[in-house]
């Protein structure tokens, strides 16, 4: 039980896990904070947000 705990604290450390985390932190910023980029700033993060989380997430391993 131990094992698998420490196993996906791990897990959470790959580089995907951090580039998923910052870019969904980047994208609620974006969204909820009071800001307000440019409408091409907030197309072109959410449509590199949206392909980078594609890439990662339908990417076969090995």
């Amino acid at each position: 039980m131990k094992e698998k705990i420490v196993d996906r604290l791990l897990r959470l450390f790959e580089v995907k896990s951090l580039v998923t985390l910052g870019l969904t932190a980047g994208m609620l910023a974006l969204l909820f904070g009071p800001y307000q980029p440019p409408q091409e700033a907030l197309a072109l993060f959410c449509t590199s947000y949206g392909a980078i989380i594609t890439y990662f997430f339908t990417r076969k391993e090995g």
